[in-house]
């Protein structure tokens, strides 16, 4: 972690982190509003619901705001560019493709092998050759969603935060509970949204452990964008957002029925979820792990 903080070192000012933290989460609140502001309106309804490919591909592209804005702010009250929170360039191409193709491959297993998903499950298989040729384009947009994300997570507030404490639960577990707790709006109900926030959460400090390892946040970025593709582009369900580019999708369900209080998170499925999530994620980071050789 020496390796990596050592452009910030010397930055030590909390308010000029607090700052950029605050003004990032507004970011985060505001960017699809800007984003369906600047649209025209066709490809702002695309962009809003997400239900063809090219709907779901303007999400993730419109990503790459955040790191224009994260960038702005950086020069500004930090005075270094943005490449400095990112890592050197060929170690961290070099991580990313190792990270990737690992973690790609150990969740490509887990969906093929048994118990592998049971297709006459799906109502909806979208037209294959369509769907293969969006996947260059897709992986481009991912590395684009999933690198604002580890810019900011792993690489500035990592960074900053190991300039101002040497104690890993703070440079670690700060930033990745910072990430879990936004990603609860993407559950469906408190449970559901809890459920969502812990598993992000894991995630994050898989991806601060790879971050620290490497003095890069190239292996983080392979490791979030091989969970996200297949969470993108395997299966979906009719009538939701962001299904665009799944290939199959099962049969509409009334999201509510997933609206459970956080009592529930006690009731049995509710900690298989959650162990199930835990276990998913140590697996991903130990594929990564071998992969990196750290």
């Amino acid at each position: 972690m020496l390796q990596f903080r050592r452009p910030a070192m010397g930055q030590t000012d909390l308010g000029a982190v607090l700052s950029i933290i605050v003004a990032m989460e507004l970011a985060f609140v505001l960017g699809p509003l800007v984003v369906l502001a600047i649209l025209p309106a066709q490809m702002g309804a695309l962009f809003e619901v997400g239900d063809t490919a090219f709907g779901v591909v303007l999400q993730l592209v419109s990503f790459g705001l955040y790191v224009v804005v994260l960038g702005g702010l950086v020069k500004r009250l930090h005075g270094r560019g943005l490449w400095s929170m990112i890592g050197p360039l060929g170690d961290t191409i070099t991580a990313f493709k190792a990270a990737g193709w690992a973690v790609g491959l150990v969740i490509l297993a887990q969906t093929v092998l048994p118990p592998a998903i049971d297709a006459s499950e799906f109502s909806v298989m979208r037209p294959l050759l369509g769907w293969l040729a969006w996947m260059p384009v897709v992986l481009v947009a991912l590395v684009i969603q999933t690198g604002a994300e580890e810019i900011y997570f792993r690489g500035y507030l990592q960074q900053q935060l190991a300039c101002l404490s040497d104690k890993r639960w703070i440079w670690m577990g700060l930033p990745s509970l910072l990430f879990g707790v936004g990603h609860y709006m993407n559950g469906f109900g408190p449970a559901d949204g809890v459920i969502y926030a812990i598993w992000a959460t894991l995630l994050g400090l898989a991806c601060a452990d790879l971050t620290a390892r490497t003095g890069n946040i190239g292996a983080a970025v392979g490791l979030h964008t091989a969970n996200n593709l297949f969470a993108f582009v395997l299966t979906g369900v009719e009538g939701w957002p962001s299904n665009g580019l799944a290939l199959f999708l099962y049969p509409y369900e009334d999201p509510m029925i997933y609206d459970y209080g956080l009592d529930t998170l006690l009731a049995p499925w509710a900690i298989f979820e959650l162990l199930l999530a835990a276990l998913m994620v140590l697996v991903m980071w130990l594929a990564a792990r071998i992969a990196i050789k750290r």
